[in-house]
């Protein structure tokens, strides 16, 4: 079970593709926004990338990248830096900021409504979950709060979002794929459904959160009615968690991103999502993240897709 000494730097495994990462990601409805942030350290070479942006009003708004910079020692949660983008450690498995700095500004704090989720060990028994994607991964869902200037527009943001950590192994050109889906409802009712895809079949693996407790995903069916080549516009999703509490959701996306690395495209869709759970309808905000393994041929195709990521590692 990881604890709160894992909110710090690991020990690196010896291959050159372990990476240790954070993330964090936010919804707020009111504001129609939604966005993304990420740091990740590779330390065989001693490189990182950071990247944040943002979408509202069904578009991409803007962001910033900068990826293989350079860093010098073991890097310290109090104050993860790269570039223009930081995430700050204020208390370990609880709070944390985030700030980019320059010409668009981002001052976030992220407050956690939940101990963290340990994908592995709470695995229900017999539960596989493939390697090559990250040996370790928590998430937590939060409370996020503070101000973005992006593009001239300026606007607070209190919503929900999500918070993850990886270490391990994470080998992008081989990976197939996955389904990465967090889900919130309200502090009371959070969840990620996650489908890890392996040897051309789906491993389903995540958590719900409710009546106080994270209960493990037991069962997971994922259906998209696309767009176009792999952009999901509709979802629906079937769940079971340990608990038996089993939920049929349906998604509509309502803004469309995407991202490539090392032949994985990464197609990021923000959502709104409405269940019914004891007879009551909850409607929720959060993301689909679909990616597939495309190789060379697949950045082609989704080359028109990638200008708004150009453009955040362009400025």
């Amino acid at each position: 079970m990881v604890d709160a000494n894992d909110e710090f730097m690991h020990h690196p495994g010896p291959h050159r593709v372990w990476q240790e990462s954070f993330f964090f990601s936010w919804f707020d409805a009111e504001a129609d926004a939604t966005g993304l942030a990420r740091i990740g350290y590779r330390p065989s070479n001693h490189t990182a990338d950071a990247l944040l942006y943002t979408m509202r009003n069904g578009r991409v708004e803007g962001g910033y990248a900068r990826l293989n910079a350079r860093y010098t020692g073991t890097p310290d949660p109090g104050c993860l830096r790269i570039g223009a983008l930081e995430f700050h450690m204020s208390e370990p498995m609880s709070k944390w900021r985030i700030l980019l700095r320059g010409r668009d500004e981002v001052d976030l704090t992220f407050t956690a409504l939940h101990a963290p989720y340990d994908f592995r060990a709470e695995a229900p028994p017999g539960q596989y979950i493939p390697p090559g994607i990250a040996d370790v991964h928590m998430e937590q869902s939060g409370r996020v709060a503070g101000t973005i200037r992006m593009n001239g527009a300026t606007y607070e943001i209190d919503g929900l979002g999500q918070r993850d950590k990886s270490w391990g192994d994470r080998d992008w050109r081989t990976i197939e794929g996955w389904n990465w889906i967090p889900m919130l409802f309200g502090p009371d009712f959070t969840m990620n459904c996650t489908l890890l895809i392996s040897g051309g079949r789906a491993y389903p693996c995540g958590y719900i959160h409710h009546d106080g407790v994270n209960h493990a995903v037991s069962e997971l069916a994922v259906d998209y009615e696309m767009a176009g080549l792999h952009v999901p516009s509709t979802s629906r999703i079937t769940v079971t968690d340990v608990s038996g509490l089993r939920l049929e959701i349906q998604g509509n996306a309502t803004a469309q991103s995407c991202l490539y690395r090392k032949g994985l495209v990464i197609q990021e869709s923000a959502a709104r999502f409405v269940t019914t759970v004891d007879g009551q309808r909850r409607s929720g905000v959060g993301l689909t993240e679909h990616a597939w393994h495309g190789g060379p041929l697949g950045l082609l195709r989704v080359l028109p897709r990638l200008r708004a990521a150009a453009r955040m590692v362009m400025r």
